[in-house]
C-alpha cells in the first residue's frame, strides 16, 4: 500500500521535498539513543510506529543528501527537527510516511493518512462546521467526512510549525474544488496567521487509503 500512496503523492510534491515510507508493523529498530529514551515507557505498538517514523524520516533526508541524525521528541511530542530541516510524519494502518524539506524554503509541511472509510456519525458535529455538514448531504460516496478530517489534520500539522498552537476542528473550514485540491480557511486568528487565512492542499485516494498534503513555502 505504501508504494501506491507514494506513487500517487510524488507528482504532487513541489521540487525540493522528499517522501519516504516504512512499515509500522516491523521491529522497532534503527533508533538513536535519544529516540529510544523518548519512548522507553511506550507500548510495543507505539514503539514500532515511532521507529518506523524515524526510519522514514532519515530515508527522506538521505534523498535530499542530508546526513542521518537523531529526530528527538519535543515536550509537546512533536518531532524536534534538526537545524535547517522541517518535515511531517504520518502513521496509518500498514504504513508510515515522512515528508522532509529544508526550512530555508519551507515554513511548514503537513501530511495525513487515513483509511478510506466514513467517519462515525456520532463525531461529525465535533469534526465538521455547519457548512461542512451541509456539504456531506451532497456526498454519495460517504467519504467526504473522512476527507475533511484528513485535510484538517494535514493543515494543523503544517501551520503548527509556525504557530505552535493546537487548533480545534472548527477552527478550520475545508472547501474542495471538485478535483484533488482543497482550501482550508482559518476561522480564528492564529498568529502569525490572520483570521480567514487560506491554506492550499491536495487530497487523494490510493486504494483503501486517503492522503492529504499541505506545503507552506517560506515567504
Amino acid at each position: 500500500m505504501s508504494e501506491a500512496l507514494i506513487s500517487a503523492l510524488r507528482p504532487l510534491l513541489p521540487k525540493g521535498l522528499a517522501l519516504a515510507a516504512c512499515d509500522p508493523a516491523a521491529e522497532a529498530k534503527g533508533l538513536w539513543p535519544i529516540e529510544t529514551a523518548a519512548i522507553a515507557r511506550a507500548v510495543p505498538a507505539r514503539r514500532r510506529e515511532f521507529a518506523a517514523g524515524r526510519r522514514a524520516t532519515r530515508a527522506a533526508m538521505a534523498i535530499l543528501g542530508l546526513p542521518p541524525t537523531a529526530i528527538a521528541m519535543a515536550p509537546d511530542r512533536a518531532p524536534l527537527w534538526p537545524q535547517g530541516v522541517t518535515g511531517t510524519i504520518s502513521h496509518s494502518a500498514g504504513t508510515c510516511m515522512a515528508l522532509v524539506g529544508l526550512s530555508e524554503h519551507w515554513a511548514g509541511l503537513g501530511l495525513d493518512l487515513e483509511p478510506a472509510l466514513p467517519l462515525p456519525e456520532d463525531i461529525l458535529t465535533t469534526i465538521c462546521t455547519p457548512t461542512e455538514r451541509a456539504a456531506l448531504a451532497q456526498d454519495p460516496s460517504g467519504l467526504l467526512s473522512r476527507r475533511l478530517f484528513c485535510a484538517k489534520e494535514a493543515t494543523y500539522k503544517a501551520q503548527y510549525a509556525q504557530s505552535r498552537r493546537l487548533l480545534s476542528f472548527h477552527d478550520l473550514e475545508i472547501t474542495f474544488d471538485g478535483s484533488h485540491r482543497f482550501s482550508a480557511q482559518l476561522q480564528i486568528a492564529c498568529p502569525p496567521f490572520a483570521r480567514a487565512t487560506r491554506f492550499a492542499g491536495h487530497s487523494l485516494q490510493a486504494g483503501d487509503m486517503l492522503a492529504a498534503l499541505v506545503t507552506l513555502p517560506r515567504l
